[in-house]
């Protein structure tokens, strides 16, 4: 039992996966479980009760657990019984055999009728002496699992002020609820050997409160039926009292039902439980069949086994704890006002235009936000972050310049982050302006499953608005897949859009990957090490710098190399992997082997060499070394771009470290010396791996570039044909520190004709000015990062930075440098344009 817990009940760090070992480990333990207690005359009146239910329709079987007189049995994890014989199931995963643990208390439980919709209480407790919760987040991560339930009239959120037993007493006094939920540390007393809830005094440090102290106050409250709660430990007893778990206690006190845990759970299974029960209730099922459908969408949505993590304590015999009146039928009510969200490059046409005209159109009938006339600065930033947090849609228009632009993608990217987490909301509407081509990285990863409608000609702004309309009800949009090429001449610009506007057929879009044979390349000579170290056989190399400084460029130009010389080559992005997968080493790894499998184009044998007894590092390199080195039979480069990605994980140490070892193993194992290692970062890396022995990025080739001189920033004005004079060209160098990507875009603006010199000097730090899609982008990355935007403010004011993982982390965005002992903005645009919209 104990080894059981110990694999399946570790700490959230672990990610337990229904497709991992863990699975096998559950089935077995349900197994064995359900054999021991299922045996005989016992086993035969369970399949006889289960028979007869089946004759009856819409009858289950709950499966009552009375354990007051083994309390020694409270801790074992029922809830995986698992009917391998007849029914190959999980016995809680059904709501025909609902699982409860019973106590079989005196008093009698009734059913109380609510009309919805139904009051839940939250409290979240984080006293400042024990491990921080992020009690905003907390909070808004409920919300927004609740929102349509909200939305619907179903539930009411009510948050408790301060997490104490005085501050709870008094708002049950002001008013009725029928839910409490709550949030916070759990244990268990050492010297009374009772479960407690960790609340807060008034000084906000911790005070234990039993489960008994906390039902006094609950239990004189009529209307409150249920407590859930989110607490470590909270479905723990002692074993020789019944009662001594909070949870117990809270029964024995007169809660008809109370969900606790028995292990820890992970936010997104917290965020899908709260959900899917609190939907189930209000839509009239009793409590444990809605557990039931919670546990069913855990097991399904997240394909894990937390489904097993919650607990139901009852003493209502039938479950029914709440009687939900049906809403009376009324007169039809309008059509629902949608929260819509219009997405757009700013300052250009024919984007601008069609963005006002969807605007005015959509707003008789929906709530519309479109980011125009704004307030600059913080403000402005949160109040972006709260429209697309409360949008249903997101209206983004996508034209040959727009897919190129910072914000764009970011408003994009964040409306995806957040339809995961907030059940499709806000659904991505995209529509393309004139524009025929695929999306490039990263928006293809976002766009390319979704339909889209097309805009052509202004002419066509009427159509368009209609499938929006329709689409905002219900509708598919009208397109799906890569738009087909147009064949022979390209469309003519519409009238919305000024000659001037086209650049130059021979000019390169300042945005993106580098092609390989364009003539705007700045060739620094840190690329000749990079292409040198490729020739050879079995090297590392890293190419290290902040963003936007060309990294990929030459990262494409070693693979090329690579190719001439007749390697192999691999390329991995980690920016593909989603966060669910970088939340789970399991997955990870044999994602990763998957997708470099797929890069070779050879077949996936995973089942054949892979031993999950040996741990994924040492799987994954027998993986590595036996099948695809040695089917490979020739050297193969393989190239991993942002691997930054990974530093957030848990597992970051194990993972570089198999590569170091896969580096140093090359000294012992002739098969490793047929591997190239390639590694793209933007991060400093060795603040975040302890064991420098074990990290690929202090090894081979380390290769730092350099922002441009300004002979190369003279260089690149030439290839440009010389929009700039060689004054404009200093000029640019002190504004821009020979940032490569401003540079670039700079050049592109005046070369293009968009705007002259002067024009360019003048307006860049404004925010409409040529930067300020790019600046606009930086503020929007640092809303809700305090320790990021006091870094970046102490960096203005002093020219230091007294937290090392902050620096780096504003070194690896791109926005600050070291010059000697000094931090300061990595150029006088930075530093103008954050110290006002930063308040530095």
């Amino acid at each position: 039992m104990e080894n059981f817990v110990l694999k399946i009940g570790r700490p959230r760090r672990t990610s337990r996966r229904a497709d991992s070992p863990e699975m096998d480990v559950v089935k077995n333990f349900g197994d064995k479980l359900f054999e021991a207690i299922f045996q005989d005359d016992v086993h035969t009146c369970f399949r006889g009760s289960l028979d007869e239910c089946a004759c009856h329709d819409a009858v289950g079987l709950r499966v009552r657990l009375r354990l007051a007189d083994a309390p020694e049995l409270a801790d074992v994890p029922w809830e995986y019984l698992y009917y391998n014989s007849t029914l190959n199931r999980f016995l809680s995963l059904s709501v025909e055999t609902p699982l409860v643990r019973y106590l079989d208390l005196p008093e009698r439980i009734r059913s109380l009728g609510v009309k919805p919709p139904l009051r839940i209480l939250v409290m979240i407790s984080s006293p400042s002496n024990y491990p921080e919760l992020n009690v905003e987040q907390e909070w808004a991560r409920l919300n927004e699992a609740l929102a349509d339930l909200k939305r619907r009239g179903l539930v009411e959120l009510h948050r408790l002020g301060r997490a104490s037993l005085v501050a709870l007493q008094k708002q049950l006094r002001q008013d009725e609820y029928h839910i409490f939920h709550f949030v916070g540390h759990g244990g268990i007393d050492k010297q009374t050997q009772e479960g407690v809830l960790i609340l807060e005094d008034d000084n906000g440090l911790s005070t234990p409160v039993s489960g008994q102290e906390l039902g006094m106050l609950l239990h004189d409250e009529r209307t409150l039926r249920l407590a859930l709660l989110n607490a470590c430990e909270g479905a723990r007893n002692a074993r020789s009292d019944p009662f001594a778990g909070v949870a117990q206690s809270l029964v024995q006190q007169g809660i008809p039902a109370v969900i606790a845990m028995q292990f820890e759970v992970t936010d997104e299974a917290a965020i899908t439980l709260a959900h899917q029960f609190y939907d189930a209730l209000a839509d009239g099922y009793p409590v444990d069949a809605a557990l039931t459908e919670a546990r069913k969408t855990i097991f399904t949505k997240l394909r894990n086994i937390e489904w097993g993590t919650p607990v139901l304590y009852m003493r209502s015999p039938d479950g029914r704890i709440f009687d939900i009146e049906d809403t009376p039928k009324s007169e039809p009510s309008p059509p629902k006002r949608a929260r819509v969200f219009i997405s757009y490059k700013r300052n250009v046409e024919p984007d601008q235009a069609v963005a006002q005209q969807v605007y005015q159109a959509l707003s008789q009938t929906h709530e519309v936000f479109i980011d125009q006339n704004m307030l600059v600065g913080t403000p402005w930033v949160e109040r972006i972050m709260k429209e697309l947090h409360e949008s249903d849609f997101l209206v983004t228009l996508l034209s040959a310049q727009a897919v190129q632009s910072e914000m764009l993608q970011h408003e994009i990217a964040t409306a995806h982050d957040l339809a995961k987490r907030q059940n499709g909301r806000p659904k991505i509407l995209p529509v393309r302006l004139a524009f025929h081509e695929p999306f490039q990285y990263p928006l293809n990863t976002y766009l390319d499953p979704l339909n889209w409608a097309l805009w052509q000609t202004p002419e066509d702004t009427p159509r368009l608005i209609d499938e929006l309309k329709r689409a905002i009800t219900g509708e598919p949009l009208p397109k799906s897949g890569p738009p087909p090429k147009v064949q022979g001449a390209p469309p003519q610009p519409s009238r919305f859009t000024p000659p001037h506007i086209q650049a130059p057929p021979s000019l390169d879009m300042p945005e993106g990957t580098m092609e390989l044979q364009s003539p705007f390349y700045v060739k620094r000579n840190t690329d000749d090490i990079a292409l040198a170290a490729i020739t050879r056989q079995g090297v590392t190399i890293t190419i290290k710098a902040p963003r936007q400084m060309g990294k990929s460029s030459l990262l494409i130009r070693t693979m090329a190399e690579a190719r001439q010389r007749g390697k192999r080559v691999a390329f991995l992005d980690f920016q593909l992997f989603d966060k669910a997968t970088l939340n789970n080493a399991d997955h990870f790894y044999r994602q990763f082997c998957a997708v470099l499998t797929d890069r070779l184009e050879m077949p996936d044998r995973l089942a054949d060499f892979w031993k999950a007894e040996l741990g994924n590092n040492q799987s994954c390199s027998r993986y590595v070394s036996r099948y695809l080195l040695s089917e490979l039979k020739s050297p193969l480069v393989l190239a991993m771009d942002e691997v930054e990605s990974i530093f957030d994980t848990e597992f970051r140490s194990d993972f570089f470290g198999m590569l170091r070892n896969w580096h140093n193993s090359r000294a012992i194992d002739p098969i490793w010396k047929q591997l190239d290692l390639a590694l793209v970062t933007s991060t400093e890396p060795y603040q975040l791996i302890q064991n420098l022995n074990q990290s690929p990025f202090n090894v081979g080739e380390v290769i730092d570039l350099a922002d441009f001189t300004l002979e190369q920033v003279a260089d690149l004005n030439q290839r440009h044909g010389a929009p700039l004079t060689p004054g404009d060209e200093q000029h640019l160098m002190t504004i821009l520190s020979g940032h490569p990507y401003l540079v670039r875009r700079a050049l592109y603006l005046v070369a293009s004709k968009r705007l002259s010199a002067t024009e360019l000097f003048s307006q860049a730090t404004d925010e409409r000015g040529p930067f300020g899609d790019h600046l606009r982008y930086h503020l929007f990355r640092f809303h809700g990062k305090k320790d990021l935007i006091e870094g970046m403010q102490q960096v203005i004011r002093h020219n230091t930075c007294t937290d090392d993982l902050v620096f780096f982390r504003l070194r690896g965005a791109g926005l600050v440098k070291r010059e000697g002992r000094a931090v300061v903005p990595r150029c006088q645009l930075y530093s103008v344009y954050f110290r006002e919209h930063l308040n530095g």
